[in-house]
């Protein structure tokens, strides 16, 4: 576990000095925030339920745009610099490496979902808060955003180009975000109609957005997210060693 911390603590500084990060906080805090404006200035009671209603779409899509920027330069920037090759020679194994990356970048991710909370808080003063369904819209849109993450990071794994990770990274985000609705459709024109439900598994939205993003807690709906983010990482790892092994 030394391991794993050595490189959490050196990326997630990294953040902190990183104009992308601030650039990516202050993008998504912006957007939440007038959300928060507009419904304030409804000036009704209902102001914290409907808050709660269209928090977790936006949150959704705007973790679409943030996964890849913040993943992009994780493992590229690594290779192109040469310092990946260098830091693979330490003592540490792929999967130590990897999940240390991945961490960080969940914990700086974890860190803009603790701030937005302050506007869930304030909403509370001008109605009835719903605890439950915030509580569970935020662990949906954790596990979201975990998952999401660790798809881009493969990419990041995979490219030294920073730009070609990024795109690739939210190609990849959004081909499984509209797996649902892609299944959907081919179902209603009779096309893999037997196999819809299957493809529908695999989508992003099938198990966050009438569910997750809603404050309903469902098993399968978190071991979705959970295998996703296994999966990620698993794949990430066999691409780093495939670098090692090769440098």
């Amino acid at each position: 576990m030394r391991a794993v911390w050595a490189v959490y603590k050196r990326e997630l500084a990294l953040y902190f000095r990183s104009p992308i990060a601030y650039g990516v906080a202050f993008a998504l805090l912006l957007f939440i925030g007038l959300l928060f404006t507009s419904n304030v200035s409804a000036g009704n009671g209902q102001a914290p339920a409907t808050f709660l209603n269209i928090a977790p779409e936006l949150l959704s899509f705007l973790t679409f745009l943030v996964a890849p920027l913040l993943t992009m330069r994780l493992l590229s920037e690594e290779a192109r610099e040469g310092t990946l090759e260098v830091l693979m020679t330490l003592p540490m194994r792929e999967l130590q490496f990897v999940l240390g990356k991945f961490l960080a970048v969940w914990s700086y991710y974890t860190l803009l979902l603790a701030i937005m909370l302050i506007y869930p808080i304030l909403l509370s003063t001008v109605g009835i808060l719903d605890t439950g369904q915030l509580v569970g819209s935020y662990l949906g849109a954790w596990l979201y955003g975990g998952a999401m993450l660790a798809v881009c990071l493969i990419w990041s794994a995979l490219f030294e180009d920073q730009i070609v990770a990024a795109f690739l990274g939210a190609a990849s985000v959004l081909v499984l975000f509209l797996a649902e609705s892609a299944a959907i459709w081919a179902a209603n024109q009779g096309i893999l109609s037997g196999t819809a439900d299957f493809i529908r598994e695999f989508s992003l939205s099938a198990h966050y957005q009438s569910t997750l993003a809603q404050g309903v807690l469902r098993a399968e709906d978190i071991l979705y997210f959970v295998l996703l983010i296994v999966a990620a990482i698993f794949i990430t790892v066999r691409i780093v060693e495939i670098r090692r092994w090769r440098a």
